[in-house]
């Protein structure tokens, strides 16, 4: 992997809910190298100012190396978010990556499932695209508190299969989306998973459980966390996993799903995107 840090230029920031917006991004250097389930450290400021100091990090929904394009899927829960999406076509934007581990296609496998809560549909919009040219059927479930917390079908690749969760039942099945796994578990052969920490607990769990009945599926979670330096140094996102303390943004943030204690308590409980914290 090749880290760089790049003057993104703005392409668009689109609304597409109430809640939830598309930012494009020229980044050439960039978008050469990432992938799926990796993110960028991006400032939220203008180049002469210090607040907010820290930078913001946001996965890839979208990386478009033929074009030298990123995107992100965002939520805007605080100032640096909120900051971002307000800039004009054009604007640069300072930005580090690509950082972190990846999302992987098990070779042997076909049928991938995929489950994502609220804006932790983000990594997995950018996984579903790969999809076809490795010949790959998606089953995307996706679960938000109402109907604006829902990635709107149009902005997924045509060949994935979409279904829907809300918890106030304004669009598709009424309550969580891991209400919808045991339907699809017994087609796929491999799982990944990405959201509010207690829904991807709750996966773990249900997966488990399934796997009793249908035999085991490889299954890998992309983790949010609250980082300062995103680079491993600063040890702020630091997670227990089965084989000792792990950094979410240098050993991360995907994982796999058999790795992970559930025992920390110092994730945000808000996703701008999925690993920031606003």
């Amino acid at each position: 992997m090749t880290r760089r840090i790049e003057s993104a230029r703005v392409l668009r920031n689109t609304r597409i809910t109430e809640r939830l917006w598309w930012c494009e991004y020229k980044a050439p250097l960039i978008a050469a190298s990432a992938r799926p389930g990796q993110f960028a450290h991006v400032l939220c400021s203008a180049p002469d100012q210090l607040d907010p100091l820290l930078r913001r990090p946001l996965s890839f929904s979208r990386i478009e190396p033929d074009r030298g394009r990123v995107a992100f899927l965002i939520d805007i829960v605080g100032r640096g978010t909120a900051w971002l999406v307000d800039q004009p076509v054009g604007t640069e934007i300072d930005m580090l990556g690509p950082l972190g581990g990846s999302f992987t296609f098990q070779p042997e496998g076909g049928q991938a499932l995929m489950v994502g809560g609220g804006i932790g549909l983000a990594p997995l919009i950018a996984l579903t695209d790969l999809a076809p040219a490795q010949g790959v059927q998606v089953r995307l479930l996706a679960g938000g508190r109402d109907a604006h917390q829902l990635t709107p079908p149009e902005w997924l690749h045509a060949n994935v299969e979409y279904h829907f969760a809300t918890d106030d039942g304004a669009l598709g099945h009424h309550g969580f989306v891991t209400d919808l796994v045991p339907d699809h578990f017994a087609w796929c052969d491999q799982v990944f998973v990405c959201g509010p920490t207690p829904m991807m607990r709750a996966m773990a769990e249900l997966t488990d459980e399934l796997a009793a009945t249908h035999g085991p599926r490889p299954a890998f979670t992309s983790l949010e966390a609250r980082m300062g330096c995103a680079m491993g140094v600063c040890y702020s996102c630091v997670v227990q996993t089965t084989t000792g303390p792990q950094r979410v943004c240098h050993d991360g943030p995907v994982f796999p799903q058999s790795a992970l204690t559930w025992t920390w308590d110092h994730v945000p409980t808000t996703q701008p995107n999925v690993l920031s914290c606003g």
